[in-house]
């Protein structure tokens, strides 16, 4: 096992070029942001619960920041590997990073989201109650989660709702962020609905979302 630091690994996994998007799997010198982290610590490639258990990171860190990789454009992707190392060193709590980031995540998602319920708006504002020290009760939590995935529709479209920029990180931060990530869910298909894949106009906007969603985290 390599005896260098994580964010000194980060470091050589840019400077070699070591970075691509799309595959967990080391290939050529080549893997995705966890990918490798986890070929350097002798983990299965997509290990993230290993992965955090090495790092002492929550697993939800680590899924945002696979996601923000695969979101962000392809010249932005080698950086915030370097800088979601330089971020997570400073971390003191990390719940308060994490809820941040999927808040951000959730106001991009709120206009999409064409739900009777406006099921969005109603975790938005669990989420920032939560920061301001007003715990929701698990109740809240279960209620909003169950109109979320009511509004969601059909579960086989499952696969479709990381379509959403805001989906996809409030999804990948399951391990911590409660409803966000059916509240995700919820917006994913509106928004491909809307401009999101809608050519030129749709991949500025997700490329945008990606960004914003990166700097709440880094500004967290």
């Amino acid at each position: 096992m390599t005896q260098e630091t994580f964010l000194e690994m980060a470091l050589r996994h840019r400077d070699a070029d070591m970075l691509v998007a799309e595959r967990f799997e080391m290939i050529d010198g080549q893997a995705c942001s966890i990918g490798c982290f986890c070929h350097d610590y002798g983990l299965e490639p997509s290990d993230f619960s290993g992965l955090a258990k090495i790092t002492k990171y929550p697993e939800a860190a680590h899924y945002l920041q696979e996601a923000i990789f695969e979101g962000l454009p392809e010249a932005e992707r080698a950086n915030w590997h370097v800088a979601f190392a330089e971020k997570a060193a400073t971390v003191t709590d990390w719940q308060m990073v994490i809820d941040k980031t999927v808040l951000a995540s959730l106001r991009i998602a709120k206009p999409h989201d064409k739900s009777e319920s406006k099921v969005v708006a109603t975790v938005i504002a669990l989420y920032e109650r939560r920061l301001t020290g007003d715990n929701p009760s698990e109740t809240e939590w279960a209620a909003a989660r169950a109109a979320a995935w009511a509004s969601a529709g059909d579960a086989a479209r499952a696969d479709e709702w990381a379509a959403g920029a805001a989906g996809t990180a409030a999804w990948a931060a399951r391990g911590a962020a409660d409803a966000a990530d059916a509240a995700g869910a919820a917006a994913g298909d509106a928004a491909r609905a809307d401009e999101w894949a809608a050519g030129a106009a749709g991949d500025a906007a997700w490329d945008a979302a990606w960004v914003q969603i990166r700097d709440a985290f880094l500004n967290a």
